[in-house]
This record gives C-alpha cells, structure tokens and sequence, in this order.
C-alpha cells in the first residue's frame, strides 16, 4: 500500500494550500484596497471588498460561536475518519482538504477579527472568498462521494 493510500497526505496538502491562499488573498486585499473598493468593475468576474460577520449570503450575523463551533465539528469529524481517509479516492482526500482549509482559515478569521473578508464577485452571486470556494466544492464533492456510495449499493 502506498503512502498516500495509508495516510491522507493529499488531504493536508490541498488544506494547507486552500488556508495559505486564502490568507494571502485577504492579506493582500485588506492593505491594498479599502473597504467597499471594486477592481475591475467592468469585468465578469472582479474585486468588491467586503466584510461579513454572517455566513453564506451574510444569513446569521454576528453568530460567531456558531461558526466556530461548525469549524471544531469538521475538525472534529475529520480526525475522527483520518485513517479510513487514507483508503479513499484521492478526489475525497482532496475535498475534504479543501474543506478543512477553508473552515479553518474562516474560523480564525471569526476569532480573531471578528468577520471574514470577502472579495471575489460574479454576476449574480453574493461575494465571497478563497475559503469559501474551498468550503464549498470540498462539500459538493462529499456530496458527490455519498451520493455515489448510495448508487453502487443499491
């Protein structure tokens, strides 16, 4: 059995990356732009910085605890499966360390700011960041995974 068969490596690599990227990003925001600033407005796809004490679509503001609380439960359940992580598909390791990146690196943000910046925007959408896209695909490919897994049992 390989290594990464046995140990979920992939896993901490893709949080680490998705937690550093997302960390650099709203560094780079935060002391480049001030607050409400839109780069590139004409374009698709630009930058509108924006905090958000909520979660997704800014729904339930200022209930940080939660958030953190959500974070410690992923945490949680991740450490709970490490070793069976081992034996899945590299697609689930590597959701579920998007997932875990992205959690983490918008739990520290709550904790220690109070909020998350947030300042990637496309059409139609609420603004967001690089932990959030991590949050999210991570989960739709968790989905995915389990979704599969009823299929090939019925």
């Amino acid at each position: 059995m390989s290594a990464l068969r046995s140990w979920p490596a992939l896993t901490v690599w893709a949080g680490l990356v998705v937690f550093a990227l997302d960390r650099l990003t709203k560094l780079w925001v935060s002391r480049s732009l001030y607050l409400g600033q839109q780069v590139w407005p004409s374009l698709p796809v630009h930058i509108d910085y924006t905090v958000n004490s909520g979660a997704a679509f800014s729904l339930l503001p200022d209930q940080d605890w939660l958030f953190v609380a959500v974070a410690l439960l992923v945490l949680g359940l991740a450490a709970w499966r490490w070793q069976a992580l081992g034996r899945e598909p590299w697609w689930v390791q590597l959701a579920v360390g998007m997932l875990l990146g992205g959690t983490v690196a918008n739990a520290l943000d709550r904790v220690t700011q109070g909020y998350v910046i947030d300042f990637i925007q496309i059409p139609h959408f609420p603004v967001f960041n690089v932990a959030d896209s991590g949050i999210t695909l991570g989960a739709a490919l968790l989905v995915l995974r389990v979704v599969r897994s009823g299929w090939r049992r019925a």
